[in-house]
């Protein structure tokens, strides 16, 4: 009998133990809420609002049922715009994607780019949406969260856990998903380009206007036609992946680098073959026929002003120093400069860099290609484009 008591006892003390862990995890949770422009409780909570509308509930459900990556709160707020019955809530959530957005475009966009987005966790493809819940990423080091808040369409509060993928459907809110990612390397290509380290003239959204550009009166470049990651450590919570690549060669005889970066919007989970026929290399960028290529997976906790502010003064500080050098060699330093910008966590973290490309050559194909470090397998293919 003492021997039950004293198991009894042990249990309850363990459960007490384990009940104050979440409890003063979920309460830090909720105080870094607070330290965003972006209070996802308080939008998770609206959005449950508009939720409760039947028409808004079934249109929602439908743009995002199809969607790997997330969906615009602004694009679901504005199909949805005669199915609302809770004016206050739908005001709010406008005012406060409209402000976002706004903000990621301007040139006094903020250090951190934030854009609300709405995306479906649906493993199993559920069709019955009776039990939905409503969540949003913990703050803080991924690898320390335990717990993840949900709510459900009462608003009571249900706790889940961070490492485990829950078999139900839970509407995620996002707000550093792809769209804060393709505003932020925007940013980040209009500081390198005003750094004087990309040709002024680049814009991967004009392709027509670069090829008439281009002194053969076509665009020579290098296309991605598959890529797999091999490891990618993101909780579920976190959803499909945000991967860019920073491309980089070497623009002039005095071994001047040119650099860009590209998003990858396509790119979301490991262990899966991508066929995304993209251009990542564009010939006429460079003097020499070889180039770099690097992956690395959007940081939520970055600062891309900071990072690429940190790559340009690597670069520029390895400039007096390869004027005379042969240009390979300085190939090799610019990428390295670029590594050693990124923060020292990110390798010790395999999900924030992927992968690096190294010398990738002109007029050559590449077939189940790895990459420096293994994680990448990729296809490339020279890939002409002629003019109109």
């Amino acid at each position: 009998m003492k021997t039950f008591q004293f198991l009894y006892r042990s249990l309850l003390v363990s459960l007490l133990i384990i009940s104050c862990t979440d409890s003063a995890e979920l309460l830090q949770q909720e105080e870094l809420l607070n330290t965003t422009d972006v209070n996802k409780k308080e939008i998770a909570l609206e959005f449950i609002d508009l939720m409760k509308n039947k028409k808004f509930k079934k249109r929602t459900l439908e743009l995002l049922k199809n969607e790997k990556v997330g969906v615009l709160l602004s694009e679901i707020l504005n199909k949805n715009s005669s199915h609302i019955n809770d004016q206050s809530a739908f005001i709010k959530l406008s005012k406060k994607s409209a402000e976002l957005e706004r903000k990621a475009i301007s040139e006094e966009a903020p250090e951190k780019i934030e854009i609300l987005e709405i995306w479906l966790h649906n493993p199993k493809g559920d069709t019955d949406f009776s039990n939905l819940l409503f969540s949003f990423a913990p703050k803080g080091n991924e690898k320390d969260w335990g717990s993840v808040i949900a709510y459900d369409m009462d608003k009571n509060t249900i706790v889940l856990d961070a490492k485990t993928s829950p078999n139900r459907p839970i509407i995620v809110i996002e707000e550093n998903g792809i769209e804060a990612l393709k505003k932020e390397v925007d940013q980040m290509n209009r500081l390198l380009r005003n750094s004087g380290l990309q040709k002024s003239s680049f814009d991967p959204k004009k392709a027509d206007e670069n090829i008439r550009a281009s002194q053969t009166g076509g665009l020579e470049t290098t296309k991605l036609d598959k890529i797999r990651l091999n490891h990618d450590e993101e909780s579920w919570i976190l959803g499909a992946a945000e991967v860019y690549a920073i491309t980089s060669g070497i623009r002039s005889e005095d071994n001047s680098p040119e650099i860009k970066v590209i998003t990858m919007e396509y790119l979301d989970h490991e262990g899966t073959d991508y066929y995304p026929n993209q251009i990542l290399l564009f010939w006429d960028d460079y003097q020499y026929q070889a180039a770099n290529i690097q992956f690395f997976e959007k940081d939520d906790s970055g600062n891309y002003k900071e990072l690429t502010q940190t790559i340009i003064n690597g670069v520029f500080q390895i400039l007096g120093t390869v004027a005379t050098q042969p240009w390979v060699n300085v190939l090799g330093q610019v990428a390295g400069a670029i590594l050693e910008a990124m923060p020292e966590e990110w390798f010790r973290n395999d999900d924030d860099y992927v992968d690096s490309l190294y010398t990738i050559e002109k007029n050559k194909s590449y077939t189940n290609y790895f990459g420096a470090r293994g994680n990448a397998k990729v296809n490339l293919s020279p890939f002409y484009v002629a003019p109109n």
